[in-house]
């Protein structure tokens, strides 16, 4: 499979060092993102190539909140990072057995709670986009769950595509927007 780069900058990545001559030719290939990248890069990202934009009606709105955001080194105490993953989850037992694909974008806290070796991720919709912007944002693992057996959840590697992250993104931004006064009542 083809695999695109996604820059801090926001720029998009054929091979080495060449942006792509038609975008939306790469929503379907292997993602990549460079260790520096923050869910800025990704705003940014969909400005540098505006059809992007049209993928969600949230999309735009976010990335015009980025833009309008003053700094680059926004971040929340809450998270150390932001963490893009994928499930897979069976449920339906008893019944009609469902199984649905979906992607998550959540935040890495610092220490784990109760002293376990690997941080449980946070919800992000209870922080301001301004929080999350400056947050590095690295792409996950995939989480299998069946029947909502969580002790039995297997985690495996993965891969991600261009599609996958703005779709999945423009879905957490979905819930963003919210004024910060309706964000501290929950």
């Amino acid at each position: 499979m083809e695999a695109v780069t996604l820059t801090a900058q926001g720029r998009i990545l054929e091979g080495t060092a060449e942006e792509p001559k038609e975008i939306l030719w790469c929503l379907g290939r292997c993602l990549n993102i460079e260790k520096e990248c923050t869910l800025r890069s990704v705003f940014a990202m969909a400005s540098r190539y505006p059809v992007l934009l049209r993928t969600s009606p949230f999309l735009e709105d976010a990335a015009r909140r980025c833009a309008a955001s003053p700094g680059k080194g926004e971040t929340t105490r809450d998270f150390t990072a932001l963490e893009f993953a994928k499930t897979v989850e069976l449920t339906g037992a008893p019944g009609e057995p469902v199984m649905n694909i979906f992607t998550t974008l959540r935040g890495v806290p610092a220490q784990a709670p109760g002293g376990t070796n690997r941080p449980e991720t946070g919800e992000i919709r209870f922080h301001q986009l301004d929080e999350l912007l400056g947050l590095p944002l690295r792409l996950g693992r995939i989480r299998h769950v069946v029947y909502g057996d969580r002790t039995g959840m297997l985690e495996c590697d993965t891969t991600f595509t261009l599609f996958d992250l703005l779709d999945g993104i423009a879905w957490e931004m979905s819930f963003q927007g919210g004024s910060q006064q309706c964000s501290l009542r929950r």
